[in-house]
């Protein structure tokens, strides 16, 4: 849809940034569960006598659940009439699971309920990014960039929040005080975050719309491989970077800890900006632009040491790795008709959960083989590979004369 069209929909005095707020809140109330993750489950895994292969098994599962749960909530969050109620049910999930596995006394129900949390967590994003898209059609970069970076507070805020708690309570009392934000924030925005004046869906239409303008539209398939790339990308360096700097360069934990600080930071605040900067000057060049800056950008981390070079270097890439989410899932919606962004995200988010788990897997053997510094440079690749795929998708092939 064209800048023109969505004018005459969308006009500058009926924006209003309620809903981006609600929605900003209820996604950073989502990613609180991360907290459950990084600092419950270790006390779990210890108090309950699971093996380490359990507790993987633990986290695998909600990554598995949460893909699967995408696929159907992308199709309701393009035909259902109250999504509201839809998301609301999704942090509340998130809410039951802590509290269920706050009574659970094996490992058997902690698979259930980390299993709920994971189709809630999944079932979340298609439901709050097809209204973000549906509400700020001339500002959507802009408003999918806030809503990412609301994410991301709450994956800061969560750690923190649960670390205090735990010097207070026991791990279940504080997986029940936990349950609080996801049922109270969900149980709100049911009730309270119905919206108004959406179109009619047409089941018939949608089916067709989906298979012509989705499963098989090119261009939409192309920002998927960039968005897939770079989750491969992100993913292999928030899992490699810590060893990095630990094992190679050989910082202590505090230090450690002040570099992925620095480097979340800046990933945490740059979808808004980018988004800003996407919405006035264009998808294409900077999709293309923060691919290749952020493939540079990690090649060159091990040759940066110890140091502000390191710390400066670690914050462009946040900014630029980071920065292309919210960029790439609004280039992916405007290339579909405006009633399939759940589905669009929906497909986004199943297939990046679906391949970016190989990334670690490969920068691993390379680190077994040829050491760290020389899987931080093999991590590189995924960007630069979507540098690639956006500039054959972007920049149009000269014509041959006849």
């Amino acid at each position: 849809m064209s800048k023109a069209e969505t004018s005459r929909i969308l006009t500058p005095r009926s924006v209003t940034w309620g809903r981006l707020a609600a929605n900003s809140a209820a996604h950073t109330t989502e990613h609180l569960f991360g907290g459950v993750i990084a600092v419950v489950l270790p006390l779990i895994t210890t108090a309950l006598g699971l093996s380490l292969a359990q507790a993987g098994a633990l986290v695998s599962t909600r990554t598995f659940t949460a893909g699967l749960a995408s696929i159907p909530s992308g199709f309701l969050a393009d035909l259902a009439r109250r999504r509201n109620i839809l998301l609301g049910a999704c942090l509340m999930m998130l809410g039951l699971a802590s509290l269920g596995m706050s009574y659970a006394g094996g490992f058997g129900l902690l698979l259930v309920f980390m299993a709920i949390s994971g189709m809630g967590g999944g079932g979340f994003h298609p439901q709050s990014l097809a209204i973000l898209s549906q509400r700020y059609r001339e500002r959507r970069a802009f408003a999918i960039g806030v809503h990412d970076s609301s994410g991301n507070l709450g994956e800061v805020i969560g750690p923190l929040a649960m670390g205090l708690l735990l010097t207070f309570f026991d791990w279940r009392t504080t997986l029940q005080v936990w349950a609080i934000p996801g049922l109270a924030v969900g149980l709100c925005y049911a009730i309270f975050g119905a919206e108004s004046q959406l179109p009619a869906p047409r089941t018939r239409d949608y089916r067709r719309s989906l298979w012509e303008n989705v499963l098989t539209n090119k261009a939409v398939f192309g920002l998927v491989v960039v968005s897939t790339l770079r989750a491969m990308g992100q993913t292999a360096l928030s899992a490699f970077l810590p060893l990095y700097l630990s094992l190679d360069l050989k910082l202590p934990a505090g230090a450690m800890g002040v570099y992925m600080s620095i480097l979340f930071l800046f990933a945490g605040t740059a979808p808004t900006f980018a988004g800003w900067v996407s919405d006035r000057l264009g998808r294409n060049l900077l999709i293309i632009f923060c691919s290749l800056l952020s493939a540079i950008l990690i090649f060159v981390v091990p040759y940066l040491g110890a140091g502000i070079f390191l710390i400066a270097g670690l914050a462009l890439v946040g900014v630029f790795l980071w920065a292309l989410r919210p960029v790439v899932i609004t280039a992916a919606m405007e290339a579909a008709p405006p009633n399939l962004a759940g589905s669009i995200v929906a497909f986004i988010f199943t297939v990046n959960m679906g391949i970016s788990f190989i990334a670690p897997i490969l920068a691993g053997l390379v680190a077994d083989a040829y050491g760290l510094p020389m899987a931080l440079i093999t991590i590189a690749l995924f960007p630069f590979l979507a540098f690639v795929v956006a500039l054959a998708l972007f920049v149009p092939r000269p014509s041959k004369g006849k």
